[in-house]
C-alpha cells in the first residue's frame, strides 16, 4: 500500500545510477519541468537515487540519495526505474526485480539489452509494463522508436552506421589533421569523448552491442551478440586514410547489418551483422559525418533510403533520449497502459563473414623485382579476384608500397589470396587490408 504521505498526483521515478547520463538526465528533468509536466499531463519526480558511492557530491539532495539499490526496485511508491548503471549485473537483476515488482522501466545500458533484451522484453510484456531503451543506442539519435513504429511498415534490406563517437572522433582526426591513431585517441581522451581504458570503443564492442539491438529490432528477431562480426580500429593507420583518400573515400568503423536471401547451394538465407573498418565511397552520405557524431542509414523495401544523424554520447544528449522514453512511458501511466513494447520471440540466423561479397582494399609492402606485379595479379586471379585500382609508392632501399582496390568478390576467397600471397618471397608484408562499401564495383 502506498505511503498516504506520498503526493499519487505525480509519476514518482527512481534512479539507478547518477553519473554522467545521470546528471544530464536529472538536469533536463529540471530545466524543462513545467514543459514535460505539460506534455505528460502530470508532474515527475525523481524521488529516489540509488548510488555505488554515498560520498561523491551530486546534484540532487542528500536525502533520497541511498546505496541500498534493491529498496529502491522494492519501494512501492516508485513507478518508474530509470536504469544508468551500465554493465549486465547487477543491473539486469535489478531491472527483472522492478519488472516483476510492476514497475516499468528505461534504461541506455547497451550492454545489458544487447545480451538480455529479448528477455527482460519478454517479461516486461507478460507483466504489461513498459521497458524502453532508445538511449541505448545512438545517444540522442531517434532510432528505435522510429524503426518500431513509422518505419515497421517496411521490410529492412539494410542498415549501416557510425555507431561510435569515440572512434569516429579518431578517424576524423586522423584525415583531416593526419594524426597517428595514438595522438588522436590520446586528444580523444583529453576532451572526455574516450574513457582513460578506451578499449570498447577502439576494439568495436560499444558498436557491436548496438548494431545487436538495432539489428534485432530492424529484422524483429533477436541478433545474438556474438552473431555480430567485430573488428576495431587498432590497425587503420596514416598510410591507409592517405590512399583511402587519393581512391575516392573516406574510412569510418561502420557497424552494417543485411538481410541476406537464399542463394541456393551458395548461402542459406539469413541476416549477416558485421562491425568493422570500412571504406566507403566521399560521396555517401555516412563520409561527411565528422568528429563525435553518428548516423545511421537504413534502406526499406517502400520507403528507400532514410538516415539518422546526431550526437552519439554525452550527458545532454543520451539524456535527452532517457527523458523522450520517459515521458512516452508517464503519458502510458497516465492512460492506464502499456503500449510500446515489441516482444522478441525468435531467433535471427547470423551469417558467417566467409560468404560475404565486398570489394577489398589491401596494402603491401614489396621488394623491387622484375615480373612483381604479374605474379600478385596471378595470385588475385586464381582465386577469382578481379582488380579496379591499384596506387603505388617507391619506398627507400629498392622497395615499394602498392596498394589495390579489388572488384566485389567473395571474403573466403579473399582471404585464399592472402594466405598465396604470403608465400611469395619479394612481399615483405600485407601491412593492411579494409573492406569496401559500395566501391570497386
Amino acid at each position: 500500500m502506498n505511503d498516504p504521505a506520498v503526493d499519487t498526483a505525480c509519476v514518482r521515478i527512481g534512479m539507478l545510477g547518477f553519473g554522467t547520463v545521470g546528471e544530464g538526465t536529472w538536469r533536463m528533468l529540471q530545466d524543462n519541468r513545467a514543459a514535460i509536466a505539460k506534455k505528460v499531463g502530470t508532474q515527475i519526480e525523481v524521488a529516489r537515487v540509488g548510488v555505488r558511492d554515498l560520498v561523491k557530491p551530486r546534484l540532487v539532495s542528500p536525502s533520497i540519495v541511498t546505496g541500498d539499490l534493491e529498496s529502491i526496485v522494492d519501494d512501492p511508491t516508485i513507478d518508474v526505474i530509470v536504469e544508468l548503471m551500465g554493465g549486465v549485473d547487477p543491473a539486469g537483476r535489478l531491472i527483472e526485480r522492478a519488472l516483476k515488482n510492476g514497475k516499468h522501466v528505461v534504461t541506455a545500458n547497451k550492454e545489458l539489452i544487447a545480451k538480455q533484451g529479448s528477455r527482460l522484453m519478454r517479461l516486461a510484456a507478460k507483466q504489461g509494463l513498459d521497458l524502453h531503451f532508445e538511449g541505448a543506442v545512438g545517444g540522442g539519435i531517434p532510432l528505435i522508436q522510429p524503426l518500431k513504429h513509422q518505419l515497421s511498415g517496411n521490410e529492412v534490406l539494410k542498415l549501416m552506421g557510425i555507431l561510435n563517437g569515440t572512434t569516429n572522433y579518431v578517424l576524423t582526426k586522423m584525415q583531416e589533421e593526419e594524426s597517428d591513431l595514438d595522438v588522436a585517441l590520446q586528444e580523444a581522451q583529453e576532451k572526455g569523448y574516450a574513457e582513460a581504458d578506451p578499449t570498447s570503443d577502439i576494439d568495436g564492442f560499444d558498436p557491436q552491442y548496438k548494431l545487436s539491438i538495432l539489428s534485432s529490432i530492424a529484422f524483429n528477431a533477436e541478433m545474438p551478440v556474438e552473431g555480430v562480426y567485430r573488428e576495431g580500429i587498432k590497425r587503420v593507420s596514416k598510410r591507409d586514410i592517405e590512399f583511402a583518400d587519393l581512391l575516392g573515400f573516406r574510412v569510418k568503423l561502420l557497424g552494417i547489418a543485411e538481410a541476406v536471401k537464399p542463394t541456393g547451394s551458395d548461402e542459406a538465407g539469413g541476416v549477416r551483422a558485421r562491425v568493422h573498418p570500412t571504406l566507403i565511397p566521399k560521396e555517401h552520405p555516412l563520409a561527411d559525418v565528422r568528429d563525435v557524431y553518428n548516423a545511421v542509414w537504413i534502406q526499406g523495401d517502400f520507403v528507400g533510403d532514410v538516415m539518422f544523424s546526431g550526437r552519439g554520447a554525452g550527458a545532454s544528449a543520451t539524456g535527452s533520449a532517457v527523458v523522450g522514453d520517459l515521458i512516452d512511458v508517464c503519458r502510458n501511466i497516465q492512460i492506464g497502459g502499456a503500449g510500446n513494447n515489441m516482444p522478441i520471440d525468435n531467433l535471427l540466423q547470423p551469417l558467417s563473414m566467409d560468404g560475404l561479397r565486398t570489394a577489398f582494399y589491401l596494402r603491401m609492402t614489396v621488394q623491387d623485382r622484375p615480373k612483381a606485379l604479374g605474379c600478385i595479379a596471378t595470385v588475385f586471379g586464381n582465386c577469382n579476384i578481379s582488380l579496379a585500382a591499384m596506387e603505388m609508392r617507391t619506398l627507400p632501399r629498392g622497395r615499394g608500397e602498392i596498394v589495390f582496390l579489388t572488384h566485389p568478390c567473395i571474403e573466403l576467397s579473399f582471404h585464399r589470396s592472402l594466405k598465396a600471397l604470403r608465400n611469395i618471397h619479394f612481399i615483405e608484408s600485407l601491412e593492411n587490408w579494409i573492406r569496401v562499401e559500395g566501391g570497386g564495383a
